[in-house]
């Protein structure tokens, strides 16, 4: 098992893990929970794949096993921003507005999404370990760009998991039901401690993500 956390200005020297994570939640998000995104029947990309966005992938045997998504909170490319405000401002369709007390503007906080997982290949003799890898690694990434919180917007029984990882979380009070799966969404916010679970992120810490986080830190400076 490998840990691959990188920029999307590094994805082409992760070429295959990228590819696999798009196709992965194509799989995941639009022929299983029925989500209704554009894809091109292969991948799912959207667009909060972009510049200034930092991705957490875990593969075994060179397969895209679990991933997500993080970016800052002050980035926009002129019309997006990120996630949970554009819904806010009426700009995606079935995810209202509310949902946040208070919309982030700076990178203090980062906003997380597109976490999959394919549960079929999970490490049954470590229970969670893929998405406890997954969460170390945007923390590693995000906080070396500044960010000291991170925000989801997730089912529910993501909180207590990230509880269970030993992470501060604390939870929006407004829900809502998503009408693609059916299941309860609601947004929380975390603590983007990099000392939490980072031992197990350097021992899958793939040796090219080391080089790309060094390069991103040296760009950051």
């Amino acid at each position: 098992m490998q840990l691959h956390v990188f920029s999307f200005e590094h994805r082409r020297a992760f070429e295959a893990v990228y590819s696999g994570f798009l196709a992965l939640r194509k799989l995941k998000l639009v022929d299983e929970l029925g989500w209704g995104l554009v894809h091109d029947g292969h991948f799912e990309q959207d667009q909060y794949d972009r510049t200034g966005a930092v991705y957490s992938i875990v593969t075994q045997g060179g397969r895209v096993i679990a991933g997500a998504r993080a970016a800052s909170c002050a980035g926009n490319d002129g019309y997006w921003t990120y996630m949970l405000q554009d819904a806010r401002d009426g700009k995606i369709p079935g995810i209202p507005g509310g949902l946040l007390n208070d919309y982030p503007e700076t990178n203090l906080t980062w906003e997380c999404t597109r976490f999959v997982m394919d549960e079929t290949r999970a490490d049954q003799a470590h229970p969670s370990i893929e998405t406890k890898l997954v969460v170390a690694g945007l923390c590693r990434a995000a906080f070396g760009l500044g960010a000291s919180e991170l925000m989801s917007l997730s089912p529910q029984g993501l909180g207590p998991l990230l509880r269970r990882f030993g992470y501060q979380i604390r939870r929006e009070a407004a829900r809502y039901n998503c009408e693609d799966d059916g299941r309860q969404y609601r947004a929380f916010r975390m603590e983007c401690d990099p000392g939490v679970n980072q031992y197990l992120a350097a021992r899958y810490l793939s040796p090219g993500s080391a080089t790309a986080l060094r390069e991103e830190l040296k760009g950051a400076a």
